[in-house]
């Protein structure tokens, strides 16, 4: 399954905390444990935007991993997650006919 993961940088959270973090989560190995329960894994970071917004794609068959992710992130960082799946826009158009005559 597909996920998408949304992180905003909370507003009173400093870089150095940010970086730290980041830090602790390569020093715990958890970046291998992420690694090998993703299938794929890609990160995007919104720019020009202040506080952070860090995206994530990720395909798994372990939704755990994302609670690995939020909560080793959650004192600097809001998050959400949603499960997602690729569609074409014209596919989403016969959708929204099916479900609205038109």
């Amino acid at each position: 399954m597909w996920y998408v993961s949304i992180f905003d940088a909370k507003p009173n959270a400093s870089l150095d905390e940010i970086r730290l973090e980041r830090e602790k989560w390569i020093k715990m190995g958890k970046d291998r444990i992420f690694s090998q329960k993703c299938r794929t894994i890609n990160r995007y970071e919104v720019l020009g935007i202040s506080p952070l917004k860090i995206i994530f794609v990720i395909e798994t068959d372990d939704p755990s991993v994302l609670n690995l992710l939020t909560h080793h992130f959650e004192n600097a960082w809001n998050s959400v997650s949603y499960p997602i799946v690729q569609r074409e826009i014209y596919e989403a158009i016969e959708e929204d006919k099916s479900i609205v005559a038109g």
